[in-house]
């Protein structure tokens, strides 16, 4: 009769917590170089910039300025148009 393997110990602690923090660096890098130009048009590294994103971002809120003018407009005719 064979007797079962040992069961595999995990990662150390010490090895959970650096890769937490090197995810969490990572996370924040990418937020600050990516997200942050292409959805808000905010750049702060200037790479989003040299890549083209702040100008998408850029134009994503205009776009949405202007939906929520277009909006607005709707409402109010459509409240003039229900009113006579």
């Amino acid at each position: 009769m064979k007797t079962p393997s040992p069961i595999p110990e995990g990662p150390s602690l010490a090895s959970l917590r650096r890769a937490s923090v090197m995810a969490v660096v990572i996370a924040v890098v990418l937020v600050v170089t990516a997200v942050l130009p292409a959805e808000y048009g905010i750049d702060p590294t200037g790479i989003g910039r040299r890549i083209g994103l702040t100008q998408m971002g850029r134009l994503k809120q205009e776009l949405a300025k202007e939906a929520i003018e277009d909006a607005r407009a709707d409402s109010v005719a459509a409240a003039a148009a229900a009113g006579k």
